[in-house]
């Protein structure tokens, strides 16, 4: 669900967000209109609107880490984790981690990719929050939570700062299925919250 549509309709917090990512037309391919979120980052309102609004959301729901997707995931993961009182765990691509790690590979539009996550970095039980900049087709968020289940964690939600209105939610057990449940996109039966769709015009010159 977006975040206009869960009580923060009209909220001047969101629109500071849009405002704050920069559209770079084709890239890294012709036919892209790439979400930057570094200009969100150079706007410390605008980053620190972005944080509130996610730690406002999860500060009540007794989550014990913060699972933050590699890159992006990680300039937003750490702070709400601290700000929730949670551990920040990266999953990152593979060999960038340097111990035991287990693995979760799943599909892209050309080929596969890989999530890694150190062994013991989440125990049994523990409520998982995963966090990453921007949804598209869903396959690596649903690599994140199937990553995270394997070990006993309970995922609790996708939070996500872009996604598209009809975002497609791909199941790993059939990648190419929309799942949608009263109005909620769901990815692997766990719902997702999104703060604000995609920017169609660069708003920097």
């Amino acid at each position: 669900m977006f975040a206009a549509e869960n009580g923060l309709k009209g909220d001047p917090r969101l629109q500071a967000i849009s405002e704050a990512i920069r559209v770079v037309p084709h890239f890294p391919k012709p036919g892209i209109m790439f979400q930057d979120i570094t200009t969100l980052l150079l706007d410390h309102k605008a980053f620190k609107h972005t944080v509130d609004i996610f730690v406002d959301r999860y500060r009540d729901m007794d989550i014990s880490v913060v699972a933050g997707v590699e890159a992006r995931g990680f300039m937003f993961g750490p702070s709400i984790a601290l700000a929730i009182g949670a551990k920040f765990v990266p999953l990152r691509k593979p060999r960038k981690l340097p111990g035991e790690v287990i693995s979760e590979a799943y599909e892209l539009e050309y080929g596969t990719d890989c999530l890694e996550m150190h062994v013991g970095a989440v125990q049994p039980g523990e409520r998982a929050l995963v966090i990453d900049d921007l949804i598209a087709t869903g396959g690596t968020l649903s690599a994140a939570i199937t990553l995270l289940e394997r070990v006993g964690a309970e995922v609790v939600e996708c939070g996500c700062v872009i996604g598209l209105p009809e975002v497609k939610c791909y199941a790993v057990e059939l990648l190419l299925m929309i799942v949608t449940f009263q109005g909620q996109c769901r990815l692997n039966g766990k719902p997702l919250y999104i703060l604000v769709e995609p920017r169609e015009i660069d708003n920097c010159c």
